[in-house]
């Protein structure tokens, strides 16, 4: 293996099984030299002996916790805090690096002036990791506000309509910066599965989860129980948490403050962080050993939706539709709920309760597609809405025409009571 190879191994973001394997199979002089270029074995020495110390006093303030599931899980959120802070501060290297330790220590195969400097019970990774309860999401909460249905047209800095205050339009700015390596991929904009994703974490996080997986995160946003995520979807989502835990967005709020839009003292005229703040970590659910997110905070897009009030919360069943789960069903799940609930909501005024399938076709990206891919899609959203109306969300629906072309749903809800 190059010394490049290895680099490029150590500097991948969330250093999985098959590349620590990789690289305990080589030579360690030469990950060494590699790492040593970068870092002094003082310097790995203290990092470590930092990591050890601080994840000693989580597990220590875990166990001791006692009471209801909610309240171990604020105590777990408080006690892990510290330590998922310290390893964001680590650069990527360095963390994968230390994971190797770890491994050829359990491995028995460690150099022995490395081996002297690290305490044999302070690495039984099995022993340390913690437990974390699996909790079921039971409803879906997605945003609704101007800014999060924008989202796959931010790029840069852009000015979204929220509203108006007399004449006067309200408009917001807001920044959305997307690492470099990204946009030399040609990734510049987010989409409607992105979105997905976020209001599945918003559905996790607003059911009491901090700490989660990618079956957990998927569950919640398909609502589909037990599912089984294939590798390809697998893949995909792992990509697109890793994007998102790496864009950063600034919503600036001046303007919305000056029209006094919110009902809640407001102290920073900026909501801003990463998309998705959360770390990849090792914990136990259920038993199993398994690779876990663990949110550091509310993300900022569902911070300014509560500012807002602009949630919307629905029984997770009603995306349970029985349609294979994929990037196109999943966000098509969400647009028609999402349309349906600015259906019910009398604030919002919406005097028409059609659903264009143009606007169906551009939230998901397919006003290019042709007629045998937009048939599909219409199929698509009449058994989406069959479901709901077996889930008594909705009450009818029915096809509307411009001559002879389909071109919309006419939707019937329920009567509030």
């Amino acid at each position: 293996m190059t010394e490049k190879q290895i680099l490029a191994l150590l500097n991948e973001p969330g250093s999985s099984d098959e590349n620590l394997e990789a690289l305990a199979k080589e030579d360690f002089a030469k990950v060494e030299k590699v790492i040593g270029k970068k870092y002094t074995k003082e310097e790995i020495y203290d990092t470590f002996e930092k990591l050890a110390k601080a994840e000693a006093e989580m597990v220590a303030a875990v166990r001791k916790s006692t009471g209801s599931p909610e309240k171990a899980e604020n105590i777990l959120a408080k006690a892990t805090a510290k330590f998922y802070n310290m390893i964001a501060s680590i650069s990527t290297d360095l963390l994968t690096f230390q994971k190797l330790i770890l491994l050829l220590i359990e491995k028995d195969e460690l150099p022995p002036e490395w081996r002297e400097h690290f305490s044999p019970s302070a690495v039984m990774e099995k022993q340390r990791l913690v437990n974390i309860q699996s909790i079921r999401p039971t409803n879906y909460v997605m945003q609704v506000d101007n800014v999060f249905r924008n989202l796959p047209q931010l790029e840069g800095e852009t000015m979204i309509y929220v509203g108006r205050k007399g004449r006067k339009e309200i408009n917001t700015l807001v920044s959305l910066e997307m690492p470099e390596q990204f946009e030399l991929e040609g990734i510049r904009q987010m989409d409607a599965y992105d979105k997905a994703v976020l209001n599945g974490v918003n559905s996790l996080f607003e059911n009491g989860t901090q700490n989660f997986t990618i079956p957990m995160l998927y569950h919640a946003m398909t609502g589909k129980e037990n599912p089984t995520v294939e590798e390809p979807a697998l893949k995909e989502l792992q990509r697109r948490i890793e994007r998102m835990r790496r864009t950063l967005i600034t919503i600036d709020l001046s303007e919305e403050i000056k029209a006094k839009y919110f009902d809640v003292e407001i102290h920073d005229t900026q909501v801003q962080g990463y998309l998705l703040p959360m770390n990849l970590i090792q914990a136990r659910i259920n038993g199993r050993q398994v690779q876990v997110y663990h949110l550091l905070d509310v993300p900022p897009m569902l911070a300014y939706a509560k500012m807002k009030r602009h949630l919307a919360t629905v029984p997770l069943q009603i995306l349970n539709a029985p349609l294979n789960n994929n990037a196109t069903t999943i966000p098509l799940k969400s647009y028609l709920v999402a349309r349906c609930e600015s259906m019910r909501n009398q604030k919002n005024h919406v005097k028409s309760n059609k659903i264009l399938f143009s606007a169906i076709y551009e939230e998901l990206g397919e006003q290019d597609a042709g007629k045998v891919r937009k048939k599909r899609i219409r199929d698509y959203t009449e058994v989406v809405l069959q479901h709901m109306m077996e889930q008594n969300y909705i009450k009818s629906y029915e096809f509307t025409k411009t001559g002879r072309t389909i071109d919309g749903i006419k939707v019937k809800l329920y009567e509030r009571t």
